[in-house]
């Protein structure tokens, strides 16, 4: 297409975002900028951009514009007089005056006029020498490239050109799918499938536009089906037929990602396959990369003999030069990665040209996470432990790559088994990362390692043992009971259940003698168990193993504070303050309060239990860590409760203050609750748990009455089921705490297109409704309410409303006032 066709398709045709990026174009044309050069991946929208841009420059600044494309040079051409024969492209404006520049290298070389060079990236060195000579000759030059990496200029301008948002993608798929007679129900469920397969095509324009064309034969989700990003994936084979674009680069996924491949050098290809080893990355609504390596892990997993070490650095910046790796700038590091699309073509290829090396670097990866895992180990109960929990939570994709992976091979399970007990024993990874979803993994590894000789038993048991304390908490207890007879099997053989009855004279190993301690705590409220977890703790000691041995520490406190004496009760909670003061450690201290609160509330100091998980709530808590923030929740209970007690026992508190009490106590309970169902936990098949809530609830229906009672307890229920919510309602168990969980800072995320439409779906409009308000289709605003969606991180529309600032309160319920419904519904109220 001539460069003319070319802007006239984009200034007239529609157009997505680009608002950022288009206010710095503009900018730097005003300064007159002697070049700028826009940078991306292949279909991310770089000419589509320029062009706009263009247009918009030429109507504010009057100037001549050329355009000159270079696609179907052959890689390496001379393009000098191409260049020269560039098509003057801004016959769109309105009058046409004469003395016009003809050419671009035509009239006074001072006077401005902007040229477009579009897709230099296969002819950059003949680029870079004319660009060189035109902004030397030509004063009043300025220059705009289009190329998938820098021209390499001095003073060259980079805007770097990213995917569309989430919103503007699913817009644009909802588009093309309109345009083939396909449109995409407003249903939550179709929607959800549209977000995925966007984010799968790396919300790449050129790749949503040909993953839309699949709709002519397929439905969303099967199309989302073939986005799977491994071995099964389909997109680099769709049909040649579904062209969006004349350029053969554009054909397809495979084409456009090839075309930059093609132009790297040998090393850059091998290391670009070799990275494709590690987790597709791809950045969140709230601009936090999942997956991603740092440069260490690059080296350590991409480095032998054929890529030796030293040169991967430059290497990998070269690749991020070319747009085919991604880097996600954090505070401390630079993280490495490929986005899917990028990672299926160079792991296609790697596994193609040479399984053997692809199946060598699988296994570098395997253990270099294995590693970082292990580690954390070391770590985990000290002031280093949020660091390897962050660099954990942005590697977990890779981790389970690394775990399943190992599922072929049982002496590379081993490695499997490895990082699975390691990451299981931590507690905050298993609640924060899901450790649920670890549990049929871990069943599958532990049936591979079963045929090895001799079995890794140390490994086996540790993993067998926080699978059980996981199916306690589900309600499977005798799987639980089940998975200890197997642990106790290692050292003690024996009819299954026989050793329980043989008292505290028992030979196991440290696992199994924490699990025991465990089914004694919270299957039997056993006093037994203290001194179980006292041994587990000094096996684990013994054998120096550190979360075994922080794990039985805590747990010693926690059993004391629950079912010990007083003396234990008060000793062994004071004790654990003490070790986790020493260790510095946010994740130990806080449960080392909450043991003791717990404690104090249980044996007459109630004020100092208010006070002890108070501050649990506000300031000992790592973030996210649900499963600790429910504890704390259940801390406040006890304490509230046993406030509540006394002061019924001692009968000098108004009957107001007392209701005040019990309904704080109902609404924790109720939040407690809703937690609990969320996370997957079935805490009424956990009698220690039972025998907790139970009276509590007793003593706050006593004071309330049934009614009052279920009542409060269905308010504390309408919390959000999120830590930060969870958290700041244990701190203030107040009704607009449930109604009103406002989280500022992500309403600010917002545009003020999508807090205009936010406040109107809050107020209860119907998309339809919003669009004609709006003036705009039920399409966009479909897309807007997708965005909004996920920069509030809700699930639906209707939870909206609890994120509404308090100074919008009033506008919300004017747009109320004026729904379209809302006189019907008020005239079939009356």
């Amino acid at each position: 297409m001539s460069g003319f066709g070319t802007v006239q398709m984009y200034a007239t045709g529609s157009f997505l975002g680009r608002r950022r990026e288009l206010t710095r174009i503009g900018d730097l044309l005003d300064r007159s900028a002697r070049l700028l050069t826009l940078i991306g991946p292949g279909g991310i929208g770089k000419t589509r951009l320029a062009a706009r841009a263009l247009v918009e420059a030429h109507r504010s600044l009057g100037l001549p514009v050329f355009w000159v494309s270079l696609a179907e040079l052959p890689a390496g051409a001379d393009i000098e007089d191409l260049v020269e024969s560039a098509t003057r492209v801004d016959s769109w404006a309105a009058e046409r005056r004469d003395g016009m520049l003809t050419t671009v290298l035509s009239g006074d070389p001072a006077v401005r006029r902007i040229l477009v060079m579009d897709n230099c990236e296969h002819v950059l060195d003949s680029a870079r020498a004319v660009i060189a000579r035109l902004i030397e000759g030509f004063p009043g030059l300025t220059i705009v490239a289009t190329s998938r990496e820098p021209i390499g200029w001095d003073d060259e301008y980079i805007v770097t050109v990213p995917p569309l948002s989430a919103g503007q993608s699913v817009e644009l798929f909802c588009g093309r799918a309109d345009l083939l007679e396909r449109p995409i129900g407003n249903g939550s469920d179709q929607m959800a499938v549209v977000e995925q397969i966007c984010r799968h095509v790396d919300n790449n324009p050129l790749f949503i536009r040909l993953a839309a064309a699949r709709l002519r034969f397929h439905p969303p989700a099967m199309v989302l089906r073939e986005l799977s990003g491994d071995p099964a994936d389909q997109r680099l084979h769709w049909s040649r037929g579904q062209v969006v674009s004349a350029d053969p680069r554009h054909r397809g996924v495979y084409d456009v990602i090839a075309w930059s491949f093609e132009l790297c050098s040998a090393p850059e290809q091998l290391l670009l396959e070799r990275m494709s080893i590690f987790a597709a990355g791809y950045v969140t609504g709230e601009q936090s990369l999942r997956n991603g390596a740092e440069l260490d892990g690059v080296v350590a997993v991409c480095a032998d003999e054929r890529l030796p070490a030293a040169q991967i650095p430059a290497l990998v910046e070269r690749l991020a030069e070319r747009s085919l790796v991604s880097m996600h700038l954090e505070p401390a590091t630079m993280r490495w990665y490929l986005v899917e699309s990028v990672r299926v073509f160079a792991c296609e290829r790697l596994r193609r040209e040479n399984p053997d090396d692809a199946a060598r670097t699988v296994i570098r990866h395997r253990r270099y996470f294995r590693d970082k895992i292990v580690a954390g180990q070391y770590v985990w109960n000290k002031p280093q432990e949020r660091t390897w929990l962050d660099g954990a939570q942005a590697s977990w994709g890779d981790v389970l790559m690394c775990i399943e992976s190992g599922l072929a091979d049982p002496d590379e399970a081993v490695v499997s088994l490895e990082i699975l007990a390691t990451l299981l024993w931590m507690w905050v990874p298993f609640v924060t990362f899901g450790g649920t979803a670890l549990m049929p993994v871990t069943y599958r590894v532990l049936e591979v390692t079963r045929r090895l000789d001799p079995q890794p038993s140390g490994l086996r048991t540790r993993a067998m043992a926080v699978m059980a304390w996981i199916a306690l908490w589900e309600g499977r207890s005798a799987e639980a009971m089940r998975l200890l007879d197997q642990c106790v099997e290692v050292t003690r053989p024996s009819p299954l259940g026989a050793w329980r009855e043989a008292g505290e004279d028992l030979v196991l190993v440290p696992a199994a003698e924490w699990l025991w301690g465990i089914e004694l705590l919270l299957l039997h409220r056993d006093p037994r168990a203290i001194p179980a977890l006292v041994r587990a703790y000094r096996k684990f000691a013994a054998v120096r193993d550190p979360v075994g041995e922080e794990v039985s520490a805590m747990l010693v406190a926690m059993a004391a504070a629950f079912i010990g004496t007083e003396a234990q009760a008060l000793d062994h909670t004071e004790r654990y303050i003490v070790r986790a003061s020493a260790a510095g450690s946010t994740l130990s201290y806080g449960w080392a309060l909450l043991a003791r609160s717990v404690a104090l509330a249980k044996h007459g100091r109630a004020d100092e239990a208010m006070v002890m998980s108070y501050e649990v709530l506000e300031q000992h808590l790592l973030e996210g860590d649900m499963w600790a923030a429910t504890w704390a929740v259940g801390a406040r209970i006890a304490a509230t409760t046993a406030q509540l007690a006394q002061q019924l026992v001692e009968g000098k508190t108004e009957a107001a203050q007392l209701n005040t009490a019990a309904t704080r106590v109902a609404r924790l309970i109720g939040a407690l609750r809703v937690s609990h169902d969320a996370m997957g936990l079935v805490v009424d098949s956990i009698p220690l748990i039972v025998g907790e809530i139970q009276p509590a609830a007793m003593v706050a229906e006593a004071v309330l009455g049934a009614a009052a009672y279920a009542a409060a307890e269905a308010e504390g229920a309408t919390v959000r089921p999120e830590f930060a919510e969870l958290r700041r309602f244990g701190l203030n168990p107040e009704p607009e705490s449930c109604a009103a969980a406002v989280v500022p800072s992500r309403w600010n995320a917002l545009s003020p297109a999508e807090s205009d439409v936010a406040m109107y779906a809050a107020a209860g409009w119907s998309n339809s409704a919003i669009a004609r308000a709006r003036h705009s289709s039920t399409r966009t605003v479909d897309a807007q309410l997708v965005s909004i969606r996920q920069k509030l991180v809700i699930a639906s529309r209707t939870e909206i409303i609890r994120q509404v600032p308090a100074e919008l309160a009033d506008r919300v319920r004017t747009a109320a006032e004026r729904r379209p419904d809302a006189p019907a519904l008020r005239a079939s109220r009356e």
